[in-house]
């Protein structure tokens, strides 16, 4: 199994995981609402299949080291990291959030305008909360973190981001 084949399972069972436990924590739910955990599954699944490309993409066209002389350690390219987490932290978290509420809601919903309508009224504040924990995340995801291990490492953190995602949905 391929490094991304994990990557991308491991994704879906943790954001599955979290969902269940955001419903164990809900006092209100009398059952388990198995149709949010197989949404947040399948959000894993594809989310986590971006991310490992939009991983790559960063470091390919940002590297975090600037190259050096064969003789020299390389050293942190910090206007690189910096443009880097700009971008993930805006274009990257609008993407992936987006995902997230189409993942989340085109079942429920019964078209497509109602699909883009509950994207456009959740994405920013959505956004807003995620710029309370993600950049510090991807901070060190960009600084520490092989590419490779980055969306792992955002998944294990993201575990708390998503029971969080999870009581957000039950509270439309």
């Amino acid at each position: 199994m391929s490094v991304q084949t994990t990557v991308v399972l491991q994704s879906a069972l943790l954001k599955s995981a979290a969902n269940l436990t955001a419903q164990a924590a809900n006092s209100k739910l009398t059952a388990i609402d198995w149709q949010s955990v197989a949404e947040f599954a399948i959000f894993g699944l594809i989310q986590a299949h971006l991310n490992c490309h939009w991983q790559r993409f960063l470091e390919d066209t940002f590297p975090t080291l600037s190259p050096r002389a064969p003789d020299k350690t390389p050293r942190t390219a910090w206007h690189n990291v910096l443009f880097k987490l700009a971008i993930d932290q805006t274009a990257g978290l609008f993407l992936m959030n987006t995902v997230f509420l189409v993942c989340t809601s085109a079942v429920r919903l019964s078209n497509t305008s109602q699909v883009v309508a509950e994207v456009n009224r959740r994405i920013w504040p959505l956004i807003r909360n995620a710029w309370k924990i993600w950049p510090a995340c991807a901070l060190v995801n960009f600084l520490w973190v092989p590419v490779e291990s980055r969306v792992l490492v955002a998944s294990c953190v993201g575990f708390g981001w998503n029971v969080f995602l999870a009581l957000f949905m039950l509270a439309k």
